[in-house]
């Protein structure tokens, strides 16, 4: 696995105003993750935190909640409120585009953090995660644990998003010519509540299921609860895009949930701070910063589970503290 780097961009700002070239002002960025209930954009937002602190600069966090337009909302927010620059967890691969419009014509950065935007005005940078790679070794792994094939469901976000895109087509290209079926896909809003309302009818209806793909961590949570309550786990093997604590503890204890593919997003709240920042006082920094995505199974979990930055640098050879 590697990390994948656009072109470094040097920063074309107004250094008058912001500290660093000035040493007058303050940095202040604004900071637009998707749902607090979710532990994925929590650990983003421990990235985003600890790298303000790092660089001392200020940070102002506020969700969306999975809604589009309290999205565009946040960012004219804190663009007319003079933050240096604004960093987004789009929810939408299309809609994103306005926010990134309103902040250039504002004259202001704007970074994204894992979904990448369809068609692209001009962010500032963006930090994701290599999923079409991530996808591709889930469906390996899918592979190996159903070795005489069978019929699965895949999960799917509701919201138009290019990285859960790249996600299933990694997958469905991996298992392309196996005895594995997808019978049937599911569009969820992201939540283990209307996973398990839409996955419970499924297993009725597909008594011999062998396996459920979910794309992303709450879901496979939610499968794990509606596998447990209709008595197939021993049958239903589950595998997650994205491995936070308590997916990584259902893999440790033996559940039906038998591994899955981990993003890093702490990671990536980190990094979008770093190159923001960067960005803003004109230095160097990477237009595009794309992580692994690594493979978790029960015997490697608990080294995920003790230490993601560690985790990371061992098997994807790529080290925060370098930023390489």
């Amino acid at each position: 696995m590697k990390k994948k780097v656009g072109l470094v961009f040097l920063a074309l700002v107004l250094c008058l105003s912001i500290v660093g070239c000035s040493g007058t002002e303050t940095i202040s960025i604004g900071a637009i993750p998707q749902d607090p209930s979710v532990e994925f954009y929590t650990r983003m937002v421990e990235g985003y935190q600890d790298g303000a602190k790092e660089m001392g600069v200020e940070l102002d966090v506020q969700y969306s909640n999975n809604n589009v337009e309290e999205e565009t909302r946040l960012t004219e927010a804190f663009i007319s409120q003079g933050s240096s620059g604004v960093i987004v967890n789009p929810i939408d691969s299309v809609a994103i585009a306005g926010p990134i419009q309103k902040a250039k014509n504002a004259g202001k950065h704007i970074v994204l953090t894992d979904v990448t935007p369809e068609d692209d005005p001009g962010a500032t940078a963006i930090v994701t995660s290599d999923n079409y790679s991530g996808g591709k070794a889930a469906g390996e792994m899918m592979m190996e644990m159903l070795p005489n094939g069978g019929k699965i469901i895949m999960t799917k976000f509701k919201f138009s998003s290019i990285a859960m895109d790249d996600r299933y087509n990694g997958f469905q290209d991996a298992i392309a010519g196996s005895n594995i079926e997808i019978v049937d896909t599911i569009d969820v809003d992201g939540t283990r509540e209307d996973t398990l309302a839409k996955i419970t009818p499924m297993l009725s209806k597909y008594p011999d299921l062998a396996g459920i793909f979910c794309s992303q961590g709450d879901p496979a949570i939610g499968c794990l609860a509606a596998v447990d309550a209709a008595n197939m786990s021993d049958q239903v093997t589950i595998l997650s895009y994205d491995v936070e604590s308590e997916v990584a503890e259902a893999i440790k204890q033996g559940s039906a949930i038998k591994g899955g593919v981990t993003q890093f997003p702490y990671v990536m709240g980190y990094e979008a701070v770093r190159q923001t920042v960067r960005a803003i006082r004109g230095e160097e920094y990477e237009k595009l910063i794309e992580l692994p995505v690594l493979p978790v199974t029960k015997d490697n979990v608990q080294e995920l589970i003790d230490d993601q930055a560690e985790f990371l640098k061992k098997y994807g050879g790529y080290d925060l503290a370098a930023g390489k």
